[in-house]
């Protein structure tokens, strides 16, 4: 074996052992066969020791504890012995490197590793691994599996102090060599030269890491950040952290909730909120991560970053210490995980189980993100990122990822000038304001249809679009091809949809957000004013896109739309496609020209929701009266059933409410009237301002009743007033959301049951006439005789 693997070390290990001298050849012995599947990990360039350390950990435990049963599970002990055998394997890497997730995971691989799923959670393990790249993180871990075990055989091996030892050197030794023979084979791996020919700027490398979809990952977790000093390079103090303060150092402060969704930000407000308490400058690095729970005595006050890392144990202590108001917490959490702890112990707040999960979902489902819960005598502040908006902390966040003094380094690399990341970096610095507006209006319109991404989503997204993904030997490669690929394929137009211009990048649709861009199919729909103009190949005019580095390209890929010019490989869709992005990210619209932006969007009124934001914002009465009488028809057509030409019902202001079958396809030329209101008098429309537990505010268009219908509101939102437009330019396929059907039913019933007519002594019927006016009767009964009028 020593012939094919020369790696390998062939030792003796020599143990003294009550005054007898024992030898003990590993290379003969049937556990080299198993210890040797034990990988090491490739991340950053460097060879990674998280599977050997994990080993080494439990091995540790097997001599502090004699009786140690088979049964392992992540507690502070075995991190604390985790990070102690990572730093001694492999001191020239930080620490903070050293998470026990993906050890803890992978190991299983060995064959002599085993999880066990704990019980009723297999659906959610079974969820995870239908993934496209199944990722479980440390709070997966805890809650989805109970413990590890070790083969019988290994666990024998580590009970015997004689082999134990001979295990421990071999491991060790295993590891160096293995280092040493990836190096051997690939020379790339450590190398991270300073000086000419070397990619010298590791702010890079510190965006690829954020990446989950890529193999140096390890940044892409919260819990990593703590101790990296990169991370203040794209750090922006979440304005909660200061909230969450105040409210913890009053004297009679509250508790303190923090919950959302897993990549909300959640651990690093934590982390901000532990440093305003120790008094910790915003940049500082902690020598240590933070411990699932910190206690900041000066204040009385206990954090806990992660309440599924509690040991359950010791909840009712937990519980205890809540109610005795001796200190306050800040309780870092998931909703289930919330959910489950008070629910359990709903004794100790003299509630019913069910009365107090109630309590807790209203609490964390409030519309402003934040909310009182209280609990008897025990009083919480609920912080729900989950309910907040977070994009302009990300484009905060972006704007310090392309801040010149990030890419200095660059400008001295050999690769500079055929460098596509740095090249991406200088395109978009250049073009800045433009592009980072057109980029969050792609995420504001995603944001307003429902799609919420979380700050790791977005941040995992802009390091994407700057990088590629690509790293030294990537780029050192494009260097030296003789033909050199198109620099489009790297550019931020495209791999901010995840391809390079013709084909999707597998890696890319990893991410939640590159697959959402794709259901959007945003720059799609052609604009026929702006396809005339590029593409008719008779046309006199020239046009330029305005932004030098591209305008050769940019001609190129429209002669190529027009198959006047044939890129090789490249259809004529594809280069059209990448015009139209070109032209969005980049061009400077003219206040004329912007239905570009809006048709790109699939949003006619997004740019308009925009110019609505500020308190100085106002709606114009010529704007006001228009967006009116489009609102009224598609009200009116809603609740009526009937499809009603544009202008029909331009001299009748009235809102019907009928007795109407709803099915478009029959008409239904007379109707019962249940409920009118005179839109003139009764409803207005007005700009409404909210704000957040964050914040930030925001104003949208209110319908708000008046007179009879006072305090019923209808909130029109930016897919209500894209569905208006539509329908008042003729786009009769499109549909309305289910969730909007059901508020402007709610709207509906809510004026039906102020307005209703049901005391009169008659009934009103209108009829649709032929210029699909409506015509309106009343009908009443008098000493047994019909009477029909028409009303005025």
């Amino acid at each position: 074996m020593a012939s094919t693997q020369p790696w390998r070390v062939l030792w003796i290990s020599s143990i003294s052992l009550e005054n007898q001298k024992v030898e003990i050849d590993v290379m003969n012995n049937p556990l080299y066969e198993v210890l040797q599947r034990i990988n090491p990990n490739l991340s950053e360039r460097k060879v990674m020791p998280h599977q050997f350390a994990l080993f080494l950990a439990i091995v540790k435990l097997y001599e502090d504890h004699p009786n140690q049963k088979n049964w392992f599970h992540i507690n502070s002990e075995l991190e604390d012995n985790f990070k102690l055998k990572f730093k001694k394997l492999a001191p020239e890497v930080h620490w903070a490197s050293s998470s026990i997730d993906e050890p803890f995971y992978h190991l299983q691989k060995t064959g002599f590793w085993f999880l066990h799923i704990k019980s009723g959670k297999n659906s959610k393990y079974e969820n995870i691994m239908s993934e496209l790249k199944p990722q479980f993180t440390k709070h997966l871990l805890i809650d989805i599996f109970s413990h590890v075990s070790l083969s019988e055989q290994i666990d024998q091996a580590l009970r015997n102090p004689l082999t134990r030892d001979g295990v421990i050197k071999f491991v060790s030794t295993n590891y160096h060599e293995v280092k040493a023979k990836q190096l051997r084979d690939y020379p790339l791996l450590g190398q991270h030269l300073p000086g000419k020919g070397s990619f010298s700027n590791k702010f890079v490398s510190y965006l690829n890491s954020l990446q989950r979809s890529g193999g140096g990952n390890e940044n892409a977790m919260a819990e990593s950040q703590a101790c990296n000093t990169q991370f203040s390079s794209i750090h922006v103090t979440h304005p909660l952290a200061k909230t969450i303060f105040d409210e913890l150092s009053k004297t009679n402060g509250k508790h303190v909730i923090l919950t959302g969704h897993a990549g909300d930000g959640k651990s690093t407000i934590a982390l901000e909120v532990y440093k305003l308490f120790n008094g910790i400058s915003e940049g500082d690095v902690l020598k240590t991560p933070l411990k699932p729970r910190e206690n900041v005595e000066k204040y009385s006050v206990s954090i806990l970053k992660d309440l599924s890392e509690r040991i359950r144990l010791h909840d009712a202590d937990l519980l205890s210490e809540l109610k005795s108001k001796d200190s306050k917490f800040l309780l870092v959490s998931n909703t289930g995980t919330l959910l489950d702890l008070i629910k359990k112990n709903s004794k100790h707040f003299n509630a019913d189980e069910v009365l107090i999960e109630s309590k807790v979902l209203d609490a964390i489902s409030s519309e402003s993100g934040e909310a009182n819960l209280d609990l008897e005598t025990t009083h919480f502040r609920v912080f729900n990122l989950a309910r907040m908006d977070n994009l302009k902390l990300a484009k905060r966040i972006f704007k310090k990822m392309i801040a010149p003094s990030r890419w200095v380094d660059c400008k001295g690399c050999t690769f500079c000038a055929s460098c596509p990341i740095y090249i991406n970096v200088e395109l978009i610095q250049n073009n800045q304001d433009n592009v980072l507006e057109r980029i969050f209006l792609v995420y504001r319109r995603m944001f307003e249809y429902g799609i919420r991404l979380t700050i790791r989503q977005y941040t995992e997204h802009l390091s994407y679009l700057l990088t590629s993904g690509l790293d030294e030997a990537d780029v050192k490669k494009i260097y030296q091809q003789s033909l050199k690929p198109l620099i489009l394929k790297y550019l931020f137009f495209n791999r901010f949809f995840g391809d390079d211009g013709c084909s999707s990048d597998a890696s890319a649709l990893k991410m939640k957000t590159i697959r959402a861009l794709k259901k959007q199919c945003f720059g799609e729909r052609p604009y026929s004013r702006w396809e005339h103009r590029l593409w008719l190949r008779n046309s006199a005019e020239s046009f330029k896109l305005g932004v030098q580095s591209l305008d050769d390209e940019f001609e190129r890929l429209r002669r190529h739309g027009s198959k006047v010019f044939v890129y090789e490989g490249m259809s004529a869709d594809h280069a059209r496609e990448q015009v139209r992005r070109m032209m969005y990210f980049l061009y400077e619209f003219q206040k004329d020209e912007l239905a570009f932006i809006s048709n790109f969007l699939n949003s006619p009124t997004l740019l308009d929701w925009q110019s609505w934001q500020g308190s100085c914002a106002r709606l114009s009465f010529k704007d006001k009266t228009t967006l009116e009488q489009k609102i009224y028809h598609v009200i009116q057509e809603h609740f009526t059933g009937i499809r009603l030409p544009e202008g029909s019902t331009q001299n009748d202001r009235r809102l019907y409410i009928t007795l109407s079958r709803r099915r478009h396809e029959v008409r239904q030329s007379a109707q019962v009237v249940l409920a009118e209101v005179d839109w003139s008098t009764a409803i207005s429309l007005e700009l409404i301002q909210t704000d957040s537990a964050s914040g930030e505010s925001r104003q949208d268009l209110v319908l708000t009743g008046k007179d009879r219908i006072a305090r019923i509101d209808l909130p029109l939102k930016v897919p209500f007033l894209d569905y208006v437009m539509m329908r008042h330019f003729g786009e009769i396929g499109e549909v309305l959301e289910t969730s909007y059907f059901e508020r402007l039913d709610r709207f509906k019933a809510q004026v039906l049951e102020r307005a209703s007519a049901a005391g009169e002594d008659r009934i009103m019927l209108v009829r649709l006439k032929m210029d699909h006016s409506f015509r309106r009767q009343h009908f009443a009964i008098t000493n047994n005789s019909l009477e029909v009028t028409d009303v005025l």
